[in-house]
């Protein structure tokens, strides 16, 4: 079977037995991630019998090369939204699974040994908190996220759902590791772009120099009065869809103002609802639970952001005599894909004749764990239409096997 059709049927395989109705869904430490790993764990079989699973459920598949036992890892997530797309994170990982292959029928030999990597509870929507597996590999979990961390549709806590999966809670809370990174000499994830970018400007490959970091505030409130909607006069509101609606607009007005002055930030509020219990047609609103998502590659802009919000915060509860509770803030530090590996990637781009765009990350990857503790990273971006975390999720082919071919070049050319 050749690479081509190889691909498509480890791709219809996964969205066949992971198909949610639309998309697919894989929850961390769910039926659909412990199908997805145990089937792409029984392919990497025929081809290497180094497979090696750590405590968390992350798995290392490695093909042995010439330097032993240093090692460029292809790696991704293996986990989806609810409903989500087929190729966000399983497509880096397949792509790994065709090199190896491919390497073991033609007995190519690359100068590392090259690994597959396949990563557990990238997405936050299951476990209020990301990049859950790739710290687990790297031994950098905290501790007290195994019990206070709850799934959201269990409300277990982590460590019921690794010990229910098979694995062992008790070493990931010892920090214990199997992989080690001071034999890892790069790490690759290859991913769907999950904006327009590459669509917009049809080309089939982006090379990542970075990766957004974040602050988030999930279960954000304000409180104001329910209140008569005819019978109380202005002066007298605490109306919360006003207030929490002045403070989209403020925040969406610096966006714009700060995306003019060409500075990267992303400010995101993802959800905005009254309670269904209490509101009413005659009422003004004494409640709104929304959320907050801020991105930048920068921690000053992020810094800058927070300060505004903070002060948009304290001004609007004053004019409108409400009150703001955020709540528990979550984030994720900013990273810097490894120059190095950008200069190898754009040199096989050229190489192989396959055109490409040098691009910023809005969105948070794996990679970024990695090259935030001493592990040079880089990502590949494959072009997607109707971006991700939908059902429309859609990446051909051809694009993933125009970026195999580049990343094919770099490994086997890699020194």
């Amino acid at each position: 079977m050749n690479t081509e059709k190889y691909a498509r049927h480890i791709f219809n395989e996964i969205f066949n037995s992971t198909f949610a109705k639309p998309g697919v869904t894989r929850k961390t430490y769910g039926k659909g991630e412990n199908y997805t790993h145990q089937f792409i764990i029984k392919e990497l079989k025929k081809y290497t019998e180094d497979i090696v699973i750590d405590y968390g459920g992350n798995f290392l598949a490695s093909y042995k090369g010439i330097k032993d036992p240093k090692t460029i890892v292809i790696g991704s997530h293996l986990d989806s939204q609810p409903h989500g797309g087929n190729f966000d994170g399983l497509a880096g990982v397949v792509m790994g699974l065709c090199l190896v292959k491919k390497f073991y029928e033609l007995k190519i030999l690359p100068n590392f040994n090259l690994s597959v990597m396949g990563i557990r509870g990238e997405e936050s929507c299951w476990f209020p908190y990301s990049y859950i597996g790739s710290k687990i590999a790297l031994g950098i979990l905290d501790s007290k996220l195994l019990t206070t961390l709850k799934r959201s549709d269990t409300n277990k806590s982590l460590a019921k759902h690794i010990d229910a999966a098979g694995f062992n809670s008790e070493f990931v809370k010892q920090k214990k590791i199997k992989f080690l990174s001071k034999d890892i000499c790069a790490f690759i994830e290859p991913h769907i772009e999950q904006g327009p970018i590459l669509e917009k400007i049809k080309k089939p490959l982006g090379i990542v120099t970075g990766i957004r970091g974040s602050f988030r505030y999930r279960s954000a409130k304000c409180v104001g009065l329910y209140l008569h909607s005819g019978a109380t006069p202005l002066d007298y509101r605490k109306d919360a869809v006003v207030a929490v609606s002045m403070l989209v607009k403020n925040m969406n007005d610096y966006w714009i103002k700060q995306n003019k002055n060409k500075k990267d930030l992303t400010i995101t509020f993802g959800e905005f609802n009254t309670d269904k219990d209490e509101q009413s047609f005659a009422k003004s609103s004494g409640l709104v639970n929304f959320c907050i998502d801020v991105r930048s590659q920068s921690k000053i802009i992020l810094n800058q952001v927070k300060k505004k919000l903070h002060n948009e915060i304290r001004i609007i509860s004053e004019l409108t005599k409400t009150k703001f509770v955020l709540g528990k803030e979550t984030d994720s530090e900013p990273a810097s894909m490894d120059k190095g590996l950008i200069d190898k990637m754009i040199k096989s781009a050229k190489k192989t004749k396959v055109d490409f765009q040098v691009l910023a990350s809005g969105a948070g990857h794996d990679a970024s764990i990695f090259a935030n503790n001493g592990i040079p990273a880089s990502m590949l971006f494959i072009r997607n239409k109707h971006g991700s975390h939908n059902p429309k999720e859609y990446m051909s082919i051809n694009n993933f096997l125009k970026v195999l071919k580049v990343l094919e070049y770099m490994i086997v050319n890699y020194k």
